[in-house]
């Protein structure tokens, strides 16, 4: 795990007090490719700082882990783990107000139970996402600092995926294609618990047809391809846009497919 030292921690701290872009509560710099890891992003009217960070901390540890629309896999090499979420309607520039919301005396928790408490600190308290019902929400920041390390809400009910976390496959980063005759092609992996390809869903399009194709890709363990077979045509399902197909297939409900999964494994079983 990457995290701050205690000399990153200090110079985080003098560049978030004199840096003029922090003085206003509300600017935020755009999160960049190009920038440093450690580098201040948005300060609160608290005075807490948010650093861009990396999958272990920081604003994009919280995208990343939390965001209702990431799509990053996380296993533990038996089974998938569901992260806690955020609503869908809670974009990332509010990370920032709600751990202002959750920083307070009264939300600091003295028996701090974290795995690394040496290094953290933590405060549960209660926020409203949608303005009347109030949930606990966990703010930690590195120790005796007012530096963001993660926040998420403790409730996994925004988790989608919250109760497949025993299904041996989970959906890949989905991709669209459209060529010049206007053929598109929409594809969604599915990986394995060590997260390399095993089958794959394609959808296929035409401007002439009504109808799409949907086929099954399978793969051995070494992700290779070794066949397909066809699983469903169906109504065209139109899209405004190719963003449009690959949101919409990123998040629909797809347990036909996945229990059809399941039925391949145990026939392969069978063999």
């Amino acid at each position: 795990m990457e995290i701050l030292t205690h000399i990153d921690i200090e110079n985080i701290k003098e560049n978030s007090k004199f840096n003029p872009v922090f003085q206003f509560y509300g600017l935020r710099k755009l999160v960049s490719p190009k920038m440093s890891w450690k580098e201040v992003v948005a300060v609160s009217d608290k005075g807490l700082i948010l650093i861009k960070g990396n999958c272990d901390t920081g604003y994009q540890h919280i995208n990343e882990r939390h965001n209702f629309w990431s799509i990053k896999p996380y296993s533990n090499g038996k089974e998938f783990q569901a992260q806690s979420k955020f609503p869908k309607y809670i974009a990332p520039i509010e990370f920032i107000k709600i751990a202002d919301s959750i920083y307070s005396l009264d939300n600091f928790v003295v028996k701090n139970e974290h795995t690394e408490a040496e290094k953290f600190e933590k405060y549960i308290g209660d926020y409203s996402f949608d303005g009347e019902n109030f949930e606990k929400v966990n703010l930690i920041l590195y120790k005796t600092t007012k530096i963001i390390h993660s926040l998420y809400p403790q409730n996994k009910r925004y988790n989608k995926n919250k109760n497949k976390t025993k299904y041996p496959y989970i959906r890949g980063q989905v991709k669209v294609t459209t060529d010049k005759f206007l053929r598109t092609e929409i594809f969604v992996p599915f990986l394995d618990i060590n997260l390399h390809l095993k089958y794959g869903l394609v959808i296929d399009q035409t401007k002439e047809e009504d109808v799409e194709e949907w086929n099954i890709l399978y793969f051995n363990n070494n992700g290779k391809y070794e066949g397909h077979l066809l699983f469903a045509t169906k109504p065209k399902t139109k899209f405004s846009g190719d963003t449009s197909a690959r949101i919409t297939f990123q998040h629909c409900n797809l347990k036909i497919v996945e229990d059809f999964l399941l039925a391949m494994d145990k026939n392969n079983e069978t063999k």
